[in-house]
């Protein structure tokens, strides 16, 4: 699926994030709570034990619907539903970007071009942990044979 080339900076409503912006560059963070005592229970949420409060951000309800606003105007949902579907949507590689399928612990099955890729997804987990263990342990050593002591980055990519 090819999705319209939108660049946000364009969009009306990116403007009108703009015109928001000037009218409340001034406020100060004090003002934002003196003008609304329920504003933590506004700009605040749980997610099982976690909590994510912005509240302490130069935003307002107003800011949060504009954001809304661009985020429909650039069919975000539409990406982000095309993401988890396994499209192509990588355009530059022609392919899924299946960010989400490394982090799939479900038993559902996750279709590819006809076949469901968890298993072998499953299998390269299963390889780098048993990689990252050896490492860990000491059994796989760099190349003057001493246990290796610092990783910087390995990736799948």
């Amino acid at each position: 699926m090819k999705f319209p080339k939108t660049i946000p900076t364009t969009t009306y409503s990116w403007q009108k994030l703009s015109d928001h912006f000037s009218d409340i560059e001034q406020k100060t963070l004090q003002d934002y709570f003196e003008t609304d005592t329920n504003r933590f229970n506004s700009f605040s949420l749980c997610f099982e034990e976690i909590l994510f409060d912005f509240s302490k951000n130069h935003i307002s309800k107003e800011t949060l619907s504009l954001l809304i606003e661009l985020a429909n105007e650039c069919k975000l949902k539409d990406a982000i539903n095309a993401m988890f579907a396994g499209e192509k949507i990588n355009e530059t590689e022609n392919r899924a970007v299946l960010h989400t399928a490394l982090r799939n612990f479900s038993d559902t099955d996750l279709i590819l071009d006809g076949s469901n890729i968890l298993p072998e997804i499953r299998e390269v987990l299963q390889q780098m942990k048993s990689f990252c263990n050896e490492v860990h342990l000491g059994s796989h050593q760099g190349f003057t044979g001493k246990k290796i002591k610092y990783i910087v980055n390995i990736g799948i990519g």
